[in-house]
């Protein structure tokens, strides 16, 4: 008897571990859940991947890292910071604290904290085996980059230097080539140009969850190339006007210091180096060299022209005064039309602003109307001012003289919606996206389709508008324009 006892017991304990293995194996495993939410995450779909990743995050240490970082894209930066922190907290492998200290720093750098970013950074300087390291030289990279956009050049070489010492993870071996060029562009031109043809032979990223930190270099590395071509004599202005672009002010000024002052560009880089100081954020000194420079060359436009720009935001009467003696100087002139439109939009005066720019498209040159109407039909856009009346034809004058212009096509797009051609509009953004056009086309595409009852159709194209700029007002109202979808 007992001894059936006992195996009628070990055959009921048997029983319930049968049990319980089969239940769990019918369980959704969080892994699983992760994995698919870094699929959507990796392929750019952060809005989906915002959602997964916050359900997992209470019971996945590793998901909240990923929360914390799709909130650091999304510009959400109190909240990455938020989620973050509590995931060091919990405790993580190294891979996944390194990623949650590269994007922690991110959030912090965005938030104007760039202190607490690069200590953030340095903290992977210590590093064990090869993909540790490779985050390492990407934190490197990073800090480099930030004492670049700060000016701290003699950092930001030592830096990018630094981090080409170890093996980077593809891609990041070219951003940091190219923030080197830029730095050594100006005394040594062959070793910039070597670091350009390396930098363009990289493969591309392949680390898909680092890869959205990456510094993106836009076409910067195809127009310096196009600089360090040019006759020695030139570069030094070419330069100057480059790095002016890319908000590199202190490299700018150094380079228009260098411009022969007997030279043929000498008062272009005289006038160039006070606007850069006025764009550096010493508006007082860049404002003053400027009126010195409008002194002592009262009928040269181009210098007058800077110093409208240094007063319009700041001072609106002396940008008046300026405004009217540059009309003397350039009458009819289509440019100086536009910088009166400009005027009179900053003081609100939107009928005499549109006239302005009336006046604009009939001084232009047939070969620039396209973008004369463009510039107006961005601003009745913008403003609202008389949308139907002027602003779409003249977005439609833009996108028939640009035909290839995707900022073009999405105005028009634009238009056309707020004017009640819903389908029309949805044409001109399926066009727009065709050129190449950003979220902006494809909000628009969402809300024309909306409007026309596409429903699906028009989630798809909400959710790609909200997941291509993530960090945008766009992806806001195409979160808000989901929330209205049935």
């Amino acid at each position: 008897m007992v001894m059936k006892l006992v195996a009628l017991v070990r055959w009921l304990v048997a029983l319930a571990v049968l049990g319980a293995a089969l239940y769990l194996s019918f369980q959704p495993d969080p892994r699983d859940g992760l994995r698919a939410a870094d699929r959507l995450f990796t392929s750019g779909r952060y809005h989906e991947a915002l959602e997964r990743y916050a359900a997992l995050a209470p019971v996945l240490p590793v998901a909240q890292v990923r929360l914390g970082m799709v909130r650091t894209l999304r510009g959400e930066r109190n909240a990455a910071e938020r989620a973050l922190y509590a995931a060091l907290q919990r405790g993580l492998a190294p891979t996944d604290a390194a990623l949650a200290h590269l994007y922690l720093g991110r959030a912090l750098a965005d938030a104007g904290r760039s202190d607490l970013a690069e200590r953030r950074w340095q903290l992977l300087e210590p590093c064990r085996d090869q993909v540790a390291c490779a985050y390492r030289a990407a934190a490197r990279v990073l800090v480099a980059t930030a004492a670049l956009q700060r000016g701290d050049t003699q950092i930001a070489a030592a830096g990018y230097r630094a981090a080409l010492t170890t093996p980077l993870p593809p891609g990041w071996a070219a951003a940091c080539r190219y923030g080197l060029a830029l730095l050594v562009a100006p005394d040594d031109a062959e070793t910039a140009r070597a670091l350009l043809a390396e930098a363009a032979a990289e493969l591309a990223p392949a680390d898909a969850l680092l890869a959205p930190l990456l510094p993106s270099a836009g076409d910067g590395p195809s127009r310096l190339a196009a600089v360090l071509a040019a006759e020695p004599a030139q570069r030094p202005q070419l330069l100057g006007q480059f790095y002016l672009d890319l908000n590199l002010y202190g490299l700018a000024e150094a380079q228009f210091a260098r411009v022969d002052p007997q030279g043929p560009h000498a008062l272009s880089a005289a006038a160039y180096a006070a606007y850069a100081r006025w764009r550096a954020g010493d508006a007082a000194a860049g404002q003053a060299r400027l009126a010195a420079l409008v002194a002592a060359h009262p009928d040269e436009p181009r210098i007058r022209s800077l110093l409208v720009l240094a007063y319009l935001t700041s001072d609106a009467p002396a940008a008046r005064d300026q405004l009217e003696a540059l009309s003397r100087l350039s009458p009819g002139n289509p440019a100086v039309e536009l910088v009166w439109a400009s005027w009179y939009a900053a003081q609100h005066d939107y009928e005499q602003a549109s006239l302005a720019y009336e006046r604009a498209l009939k001084a232009a040159a047939p070969a620039e109307q396209g973008s004369y109407a463009l510039v107006a039909a961005r601003f009745h856009l913008a403003t609202t001012y008389e949308l139907c009346a002027l602003g779409l034809p003249r977005a439609e004058l833009a996108a028939h003289e640009l035909p290839d212009d995707a900022t073009a096509l999405t105005t028009v797009a634009a238009q056309r919606y707020y004017c009640g051609q819903f389908a029309a509009a949805a044409e001109a953004a399926r066009t727009a996206q065709q050129l190449g056009a950003g979220s902006e086309a494809s909000y628009y595409l969402g809300i024309a389709l909306a409007a026309l009852g596409e429903q699906e159709a028009a989630r798809a194209a909400l959710l790609r508008a909200a997941d291509l700029a993530p960090a945008s007002a766009w992806c806001r109202r195409a979160e808000l324009a989901l929330g209205r979808l049935p």
